[in-house]
C-alpha cells in the first residue's frame, strides 16, 4: 500500500503564480497563512498515527528538525516520469541539462507531505527569529517565487520553504544523505 497524505488545496482556482494579479496573490497568501495551524495539526496527527511516540520533541526548535527529517525520509517515494512528461522536459530543456535529469520525480503524497514539513520548517525560523515572517513578493516579475508565500526579511532575499524541503527529499531519493532539514536551516540562518 502506498503512503497517502492529505493534499493542501485552496478553495478557489489557483492560476499560475506568475500570472496572478496582486489581488489574487493576496487572496492566496491569506488562505495559505490561515491554513498553517491546521496543516501543522494534520502533520502531527499523521506522525502520531505512524507510531511517533515522543511527539513533544516537535517543539518548533531547530533541534526538532532532526527527528522530523528522520521521520520524513522514510516516507519519500518516487515515480517515473510519464512519456509525455519526458517529452515535455526534452522539448523545454537544453540537451546538456536534460542529460543530467533523473527519469523520476517525487510522487504526489511525498510532495504533499513535504509542503507541510516545509511549513513547519518555516515556522521554526519565525519562532526563533521574530523579525522573520510569511510574506510574498509581487515584483520583480522575473522573481522565481513571485506571488508565492515565502519567509521574508532574510538579508539574501526570501526563503521558499517548499523548494528547500522538496530539494532535500529529491537529493535523498537520489542517494545524497548529506543534506537534511537542520543543515539547511543552519545555512539559511547565516542570512538573518
Amino acid at each position: 500500500m502506498t503512503f497517502q497524505y492529505p493534499i493542501m488545496t485552496p478553495p478557489f482556482e489557483v492560476v499560475h503564480f506568475e500570472k496572478m494579479n496582486k489581488k489574487q496573490a493576496q487572496q492566496h497568501f491569506e488562505w495559505f497563512v490561515s491554513e498553517i495551524p491546521s496543516r501543522l495539526e494534520i502533520l502531527e496527527n499523521v506522525m502520531k498515527e505512524s507510531g511517533v511516540e515522543k511527539i513533544e520533541q516537535f517543539d518548533m526548535t531547530p533541534q526538532s528538525l532532526v527527528p522530523l527529517w528522520n521521520w520524513l525520509k522514510m516516507r519519500i517515494n518516487t515515480v517515473p516520469y510519464s512519456p509525455d512528461e519526458t517529452k515535455q522536459l526534452q522539448d523545454t530543456l537544453p540537451p546538456w541539462i536534460f542529460e543530467d535529469i533523473q527519469n523520476w520525480k517525487l510522487d504526489t503524497p511525498t510532495i504533499a507531505l513535504a509542503v507541510d514539513v516545509s511549513i513547519y520548517f518555516g515556522e521554526v525560523f519565525i519562532k526563533k527569529y521574530p523579525s522573520l515572517k510569511w510574506g510574498f513578493m509581487t515584483k520583480p516579475k522575473s522573481y522565481v517565487y513571485i506571488n508565492r508565500p515565502t519567509i521574508i526579511e532574510f538579508k539574501s532575499g526570501p526563503l521558499h520553504p517548499p523548494t528547500i524541503v522538496t530539494n532535500i527529499c529529491s537529493s535523498y531519493a537520489d542517494g545524497d544523505s548529506k543534506k537534511n532539514l537542520l543543515s539547511s536551516f543552519e545555512v539559511w540562518e547565516k542570512f538573518i
